[in-house]
C-alpha cells in the first residue's frame, strides 16, 4: 500500500481509532469497545484482502457485506452452512484470543513469556518457509497460497485479539497497544506482498526471519564479553542483512541470477534500520530489547517502513517501550503535514514527472536543449518533492499516533555548498552513512588525505546502495569526490582568493585543451571537464559561503503589518489555484510572484534581513551548488549510461525551442521552486493557524484540500521514487 493509494486515509483512520481505543480499559462499555476494535481490525484487513468473504468474524462479515458493493472483486461466496461454520470458528478464535490477552498479558510481558513469543516466531517463520518450498517443489504453490489466504484472517484475529484483550487491563496495556501496531504494520507490508507472484507473497515471513535473527543476535552481543565473539556476532548480523539485500538487489547485476528479481518493498530502509540496532548494541550505545514484539514493530512500523526516514533503534524503541500519549495538537499538526505531503506529491511531483521529466529522460533526442534543461531541473524538483512528500506523510502519520520520527529534509536546494546539501538532503541516510560507514572507515581522523578518501568511499557505497547500476556509482562518485574537494578548500578558505585564480587558470586551460583536442570519446571529455572545472566550482562555493553575518533587524516591530502580509500571501496563493483553472499563464505567474514576495516580506518584517552582500554571495553559492547537484541527478535518473550521455549531448546542442515547456510545466516548475524557497516563518504561521482553528474549520479546510487534490490528481499512478530502493 502506498501513501498515495486512495485506501491509505481510511487505513490510517482505522488504525488511529483502533490504537486510541486501546488506551482505555475498565468494565464500563468493555464489550462495545472490544466489538468496535474488532470491526476496525476487520476493516484494516479488508483494505488489503478486498474480499468480505475472507472475514471469519461474523459481525464484520455481515456489516461489511451490507456496506455496499465497494469490494467488487470478491472471489468466494460461501453456502450458508459453510458461512455459519466459519462464523462459529471465527467467534471462538476471537473470544479465546481476547481472553488470553486479558488473563495471560502479564505472563506474555515477562522475560519467560517473551522468550516463548520469540521461539513461536521462529517456528512460524521456519514452518512458512518449509511450506512454501515444498509447495513450490510440488508445483502446488498457487493452491497452497489460496488456502492460506482463505484462513489468513483467523491468524490476524488471533494476534489482534490478544492485543485487544491485553489492552483491557491497565498493567498489560502497553503490550496490547504494541501488538495492535505490530498487526497493522504487518498488514501494511502484506498489502504490497499479496499482489506479488509466487513465493514473493511470503516476503513478510522473510522479513520476520531477519527480525528474529537480529533480536537474538542483539541479546547475545550484549551478554558476550569476549571482543572476538562479539565482533563475530555483529558480523553475522551484517552478513545476514546485507546478504539478503545483495541477493535481491545486486544478484542480477553481479550475474548471480539469470533474471532480475522483484525488489522487496523498502528492503534498503529496513535493512539499515535493523543494522543500526545490532551495531549500537555492539558499541554499547543501546541495551538489547527483550521484547520481540517491540523489536518487530520497530522494524515494521508502517509510517516509515517502505521509504523511510531510516529510524534508529535508540530513537523509536524507547517510544515503543514507554508509549507516548496521544496529543490532539500533535495529531492536528500531523494531519496538516500529511496534506502538505500529498500536495507536493500529487500536484507538483507527479505533474512534473508526467508532463516533462519522464518524456525527456526516455527520449532526450526528441527535445531541444532548453526543454532538456527544463526536464533536468524538473527532475531535481520532482525527486525532492516526491521523497520529501513521503517523509512528510510518514512523519505526519506517526504524529497522529503520538510518535516522533526524525526530520528527513530541510529545503536542501537552499544549500550553499555540497557539504550543507547533505546536511539537508535525506538526513536519515546521510547521518546513517556518516555514523556507521564514514566513522568506521576512520572519518576525519588521521591525515587529511584519509578524510578525502573516506568521504569518497562513503558516497560511492551510498550510490551503490540506491541500486545495482553503474549510473548510481557515478552519481555517488560525483558527490563523494565533490565533497572531498569541497572539504579541501574549506580547510584552506583563508587562501581562497589566490586559489580562485589558480583554479580559474586550470579551468581555462582545460577548456582550451578540449577545444584544441576535439576528442571523440565522450567519457574522456566528461572526465577531463570534471577534473579541470570542479576545483574552481568547489573553491568558489567554499569562499562564497564562508561569511559571518547577523540579520539587520527591522526598525520597528509592527505585528499588524506582518499579519497582513501573511494573510495577503495566503490569498494570493489561493488565487493561483483559481488562475490555473480559469486564467492565462501571465495571471498565475504574477500571483505566484506576489504570494512569494508577500511571504518573504512578512518574514523580513518579522525578523530582519541579511546584508545585501551576504544575500548576493549566498545566492551565487546556492546556484553553483544546485547546478552541480543537477548534473549528478542526470546519472541518478537516466536508466543507462547511454541515456545519461544522450541527455548531456542534447544539453550541449544549444537549441532553444521550448514548445514542450507548456504552461503546465511552467506552473509546476515555478510553484515547486516558490514552495522550496518559501518563507519559513510564514509556513509556520500558516500551520499554527490551522492547529489553533476550531475543529469545524479544520474539517472544512481538510475537505477543501481533499477536493483540490482530487482535481489536481492524474489518471496515471506515479509511484513514489524511493519506493523502488
Amino acid at each position: 500500500m502506498l501513501f498515495s493509494n486512495p485506501d491509505y486515509p481510511l487505513f490510517l483512520i482505522a488504525v488511529f481509532f483502533l490504537y486510541a481505543l486501546s488506551r482505555f480499559g475498565g468494565a464500563r462499555g468493555r464489550w462495545a469497545r472490544i466489538a468496535i476494535m474488532i470491526l476496525l481490525g476487520d476493516l484494516v484487513f479488508l483494505l488489503i484482502a478486498k474480499d468480505p468473504d475472507l472475514l471469519w468474524d461474523p459481525l464484520g462479515n455481515v456489516l461489511y457485506r451490507l456496506a455496499g458493493n465497494y469490494y467488487s472483486d470478491a472471489t468466494l461466496t460461501w453456502p450458508l452452512a459453510t458461512m455459519v461454520e466459519h462464523w462459529v470458528v471465527g467467534l471462538a478464535v476471537i473470544a479465546g484470543a481476547v481472553e488470553v490477552g486479558k488473563r495471560a498479558g502479564g505472563w506474555l510481558q515477562s522475560e519467560r513469556g517473551q522468550r516463548v513469543v520469540a521461539f513461536g516466531l521462529v517456528v512460524a517463520v521456519l514452518a512458512t518457509g518449509a511450506t512454501v518450498w515444498i509447495a513450490w517443489y510440488d508445483a502446488a504453490l498457487v493452491d497452497v497460497s489460496n488456502a492460506i489466504a482463505a484462513h489468513g484472517h483467523l491468524l490476524v484475529l488471533a494476534i489482534l485479539g490478544i492485543g485487544i484483550g491485553a489492552a483491557q487491563v491497565e498493567n498489560h496495556r502497553t503490550l496490547g497497544r504494541v501488538v495492535i501496531l505490530f498487526v497493522a504494520s504487518g498488514l501494511f507490508y502484506q498489502a504490497w506482498a499479496v499482489a506479488m507472484p509466487g513465493a514473493y507473497k511470503y516476503l513478510l515471513a522473510l522479513l520476520l526471519f531477519t527480525i528474529v535473527l537480529d533480536y537474538y543476535l542483539g541479546i547475545w552481543i550484549e551478554k558476550t564479553e569476549a571482543p572476538a565473539a562479539r565482533k563475530a556476532l555483529v558480523i553475522v548480523s551484517l552478513c545476514s542483512n546485507l546478504g539478503i539485500l545483495f541477493f535481491f538487489k545486486y544478484a542480477y547485476f553481479a550475474h548471480v541470477t539469470s533474471h532480475p528479481l522483484i525488489l522487496p518493498a523498502g528492503i534498503s530502509f529496513h535493512t539499515f534500520q535493523s543494522l543500526s540496532y545490532t551495531i549500537d548494541v555492539y558499541r554499547r550505545q543501546l541495551r538489547a530489547t527483550r521484547s520481540p514484539i517491540q523489536f518487530a514493530t520497530f522494524v515494521l512500523f508502517f509510517p516509515q517502513l517502505v521509504a523511510g526516514p531510516i529510524v534508529r533503534a535508540q530513537d523509536l524503541l524507547p517510544q515503543l517501550a514507554d508509549l507516548p500519549m496521544l496529543e490532539l495538537e500533535k495529531a492536528t499538526r500531523g494531519l496538516y503535514r500529511i496534506v502538505v505531503g500529498l500536495f507536493k506529491k500529487i500536484a507538483l511531483a507527479d505533474t512534473l514527472a508526467i508532463s516533462i521529466v519522464d518524456r525527456v529522460f526516455d527520449t532526450p533526442g526528441h527535445f531541444t536543449s532548453l526543454e532538456v534543461l527544463a526536464g533536468v531541473y524538473g527532475y531535481a524538483l520532482q525527486i525532492y518533492l516526491d521523497f520529501s512528500a513521503y517523509s512528510d506523510i510518514a512523519i505526519g502519520s506517526a504524529d497522529v499516533l503520538g510518535f516522533d520520527l526524525p526530520e528527513n529534509f530541510r529545503t536542501p536546494y537552499r544549500s550553499s555548498n555540497l557539504q550543507e546539501f547533505w546536511r539537508r538532503w535525506h538526513i536519515s541516510l546521510s547521518t546513517w552513512l556518516r555514523d556507521y560507514l564514514y566513522v568506521t572507515l576512520g572519518g576525519s581522523r588521521g591525515a587529511p588525505w584519509r578524510t578525502y578518501v573516506n568521504l569518497s568511499l562513503t558516497m560511492l557505497l551510498g550510490g551503490l546502495w540506491h541500486g545495482a547500476s553503474w549510473t548510481f556509482v557515478v552519481w555517488g562518485g560525483l558527490h563523494g569526490f565533490g565533497l572531498a574537494v569541497t572539504r579541501f578548500f574549506q580547510r584552506h578558505v583563508a587562501q581562497a582568493r589566490a586559489m580562485i585564480v589558480w583554479c580559474g587558470a586550470v579551468a581555462a586551460g582545460g577548456v582550451a585543451i578540449l577545444e584544441l583536442a576535439r576528442w571523440d570519446d565522450t567519457w574522456s571529455v566528461l572526465a577531463f571537464s570534471w577534473i579541470t572545472l570542479t576545483p574552481l566550482w568547489a573553491v568558489l562555493t567554499a569562499w562564497l559561503a564562508h561569511v559571518d553575518w547577523k540579520p539587520i533587524p527591522p526598525a520597528k516591530s509592527r505585528p499588524f503589518a506582518v499579519e497582513a502580509l501573511r494573510v495577503g500571501s495566503c490569498i494570493a496563493g489561493a488565487g493561483v489555484l483559481v488562475a490555473l483553472q480559469y486564467g492565462e499563464p501571465v495571471t498565475w505567474i504574477a500571483l505566484v510572484a506576489v504570494a512569494w514576495a508577500l511571504a518573504i516580506a512578512a518574514d523580513v518584517e518579522d525578523g530582519g534581513v541579511p546584508p545585501v552582500g551576504v544575500i548576493v554571495r549566498r545566492a551565487l553559492a546556492v546556484i553553483l551548488t544546485f547546478n552541480y547537484v543537477c548534473l549528478a541527478w542526470i546519472f541518478f535518473r537516466a536508466p543507462t549510461f547511454d541515456g545519461a550521455l544522450a541527455v548531456l549531448r542534447q544539453l550541449a546542442d544549444g537549441s532553444w525551442g521550448h514548445a514542450n515547456v507548456t504552461p503546465l510545466v511552467q506552473a509546476a516548475l515555478l510553484i515547486g521552486l516558490a514552495c522550496h524557497f518559501w518563507a519559513d516563518g510564514t509556513f509556520r504561521w500558516l500551520r499554527d493557524r490551522f492547529v489553533a482553528a476550531p475543529p469545524i474549520v479544520q474539517g472544512l479546510v481538510l475537505a477543501i484540500a481533499a477536493l483540490v487534490l482530487r482535481e489536481l490528481s492524474h489518471a496515471k499512478l506515479v509511484k513514489f521514487i524511493y519506493f523502488e530502493f
